[in-house]
């Protein structure tokens, strides 16, 4: 089958502890599902197709990107900053669905089909703690369900709020399935917001942990947009930080701030790290653009370091994942954070493209939930017991997938 992503080529194979990602199975106890994720930088749509037996991390049969159109991911940054109206956020909704119906139809028609799609949908509001706590992730599943007539699993993030949670992150045990080596490893999510597992080595103490360490590429990616009147969308490369200069005071006045000081587990979001807060940072600076790019730069990389030096017992290396991976200014400067870690492009070593990874996951999330597995993330989340994460809208087959999971679990 052929793979499609961004670049248009083959897929490397997996170097995962010698699991293969790249062939399909033709093993009868199988799943085919559809993950589909849109992260906090609202660039688009990551969709890869998996086959998943009852354990492991799958095999990935393709993956492919779907970009907002402009407009759209417009009205999703402008949603996730202020205020909206219940009629302005149900008709962003049915907006959101209808492109991720574009997305999935797309990836089934190039990829192949599939028993049923799992997608995360577009954050609007991440506020959990307390008893009102909330996380909100906006996006028709009944425009998915229409359109491509399969079983949709959604709303990912809500029952692990409830159970006291933080809702977030959720992929880190989709990270221990395809990362976990001998030795203690750490992974690291460079999208919107930035966050970090530890792997514990096998047959080696400690628990699984994960958090969100601050900014990733949305401090970047804002400053970017305000810098350039709005004609950047992004600092593609580190190119425009890589002419500055950090400001050192300014940086350690940042690290001072509650979230990094905070253990976890914790989470974060636009609320925190987002556009208002780049040009808030930005009436107070005295200095050039470049210089201020740069040492947001800084931040993000400083914040993932004083993340893993401080909460997690530490690793020999650091496998980077998702659009700050790609970014060689904010790798150098997180290698300068992290002497004595190896810091490298998580794609290169294990095979698994970047951008394909959470897709990756929320397949496998989707799978967990159609066989009815309660997901134990106490060290990662905080949940107070283990629960079953998202919600399902029975598609067409849904007598004949169900039939399949009682054989599949």
């Amino acid at each position: 089958m052929a793979f499609t992503s961004r670049s248009g080529a083959e897929p490397p194979t997996c170097r995962c502890q010698g699991r293969s990602l790249s062939a399909a199975s033709s093993a009868p106890n199988t799943l085919r599902i559809l993950g589909m994720m849109s992260g906090t930088s609202a660039d688009g749509i990551d969709v890869a197709l998996l086959s998943l037996g009852p354990s492991g991390p799958g095999q990935l049969l393709g993956y492919r990107h779907s970009a907002y159109s402009p407009s759209l991911r417009e009205a999703s940054l402008d949603a996730a900053h202020g205020p909206l109206s219940v009629e302005e956020a149900a008709r962003l909704d049915r907006r959101l669905g209808r492109a991720y119906a574009r997305a999935a139809l797309q990836a089934l028609e190039r990829l192949g089909q599939a028993d049923a799609i799992a997608f995360h949908g577009q954050t609007l509001r991440h506020q959990p703690g307390g008893e009102e706590g909330f996380t909100l992730q906006i996006g028709s599943a009944a425009e998915l369900a229409l359109a491509s007539g399969l079983t949709i699993v959604h709303n990912f993030r809500a029952a692990d709020v409830v159970a006291g949670g933080q809702g977030a992150p959720l992929v880190p045990p989709y990270h221990q399935l395809l990362f976990g080596a001998s030795e203690p490893r750490a992974v690291l999510n460079l999208g919107g917001i930035a966050n970090l597992t530890w792997i514990p080595g096998q047959g080696g103490a400690g628990s699984l942990c994960a958090f969100d360490t601050g900014p990733g590429n949305a401090l970047l990616d804002g400053a970017a947009a305000l810098l350039s009147g709005g004609r950047l969308l992004q600092d593609r490369g580190g190119a425009w930080a890589a002419r500055g200069q950090e400001d050192t005071r300014q940086l350690a006045r940042w690290l001072s701030w509650d979230f990094f000081q905070k253990p976890p587990p914790k989470s974060a979001g636009r609320a925190q790290f987002g556009a208002p807060l780049v040009s808030e940072l930005w009436r107070s600076w005295a200095g050039s653009p470049a210089d201020f790019l740069a040492t947001l730069t800084a931040l993000t990389a400083a914040s993932v370091a004083l993340a893993l030096r401080r909460w997690t017992p530490g690793a020999p290396s650091l496998w980077v994942f998702g659009g700050g991976a790609e970014n060689p200014t904010l790798m150098a400067k997180l290698a300068s954070y992290l002497d004595g870690v190896a810091v490298e492009r998580g794609a290169r070593l294990s095979g698994v493209p970047s951008q394909a990874l959470e897709a990756m996951a929320f397949a496998w999330l989707g799978a967990q939930c159609l066989a009815g597995r309660a997901l134990p993330l106490g060290s990662v989340t905080g949940q107070s017991r283990p629960v079953i994460l998202g919600e399902v809208l029975p598609g067409r087959a849904w007598p004949g997938l169900l039939e399949r999971l009682s054989r599949w679990r």
